[in-house]
């Protein structure tokens, strides 16, 4: 069992999905944040899977996403990843009710069609997406502008990140504020200070 006593117990599980060893380490994480909220672990995604929900979205999962999915499933990573049914294009949200959606800007307008959802963050309504050609990740704030916001290149970034994070749960005896610190003293290292901030607060 995975149990943070100090700085140095924290796990980067990954620089990218793929990597050797990012399965060992992920799975010890996983394993840990399941037995912590006393919740089973998601049975891996099969490829038939894979492909009907890329012929359903009309585009490819990034390879990291994919990888993930077919290795542990629709796992707890901490913030909500989202079920086959509901990850979709966000532009949808507001097809049939478009002045309920947020006052887009003119560039934002441009990059909102490309977006698919895969991410609730922590069911507050703000998600995390995929660019369908770039793969690359933005954040969609509900309630604060910038509204759309590019915040990682790939999805490995933030699933490592959301998996540093958890680890914050699984303190043992020492505070659990001081976990936070140094979770997010790593994360910030990684992935840089200015996107924790944008992404945690």
């Amino acid at each position: 069992m995975l149990e943070i006593r100090s700085k140095t117990d924290i796990l980067i599980p990954f620089n990218r999905i793929g990597d050797e060893g990012w399965e060992t380490k992920t799975l010890l994480i996983i394993q840990a944040i399941a037995a912590n909220w006393n919740r089973k672990l998601p049975k891996a995604l099969s490829t038939e899977e894979i492909i009907e929900l890329e012929n359903r979205l009309g585009t490819t999962l990034p390879e990291g996403l994919k990888m993930f999915y077919q290795t542990f499933g629709i796992a707890d990573i901490s913030e909500t990843l989202q079920g086959l049914s509901e990850i979709g294009w966000i532009k949808d949200i507001w097809a049939g009710v478009p002045q309920y959606a947020p006052n887009f800007t003119e560039s934002e307008q441009a990059i909102l069609p490309h977006l698919v959802s895969f991410s609730d963050y922590l069911g507050n309504g703000n998600m995390f997406c995929f660019h369908r050609e770039t793969k690359a990740i933005y954040y969609y704030d509900h309630d604060s502008k910038p509204y759309l916001s590019k915040i990682f290149d790939t999805v490995d970034d933030y699933i490592k990140g959301c998996l540093i994070f958890a680890q914050s749960d699984l303190f043992t005896d020492v505070a659990q504020e001081m976990v936070d610190t140094w979770t997010e003293e790593i994360v910030s290292e990684i992935l840089g200070a200015n996107t924790v901030k944008k992404w945690r607060y």
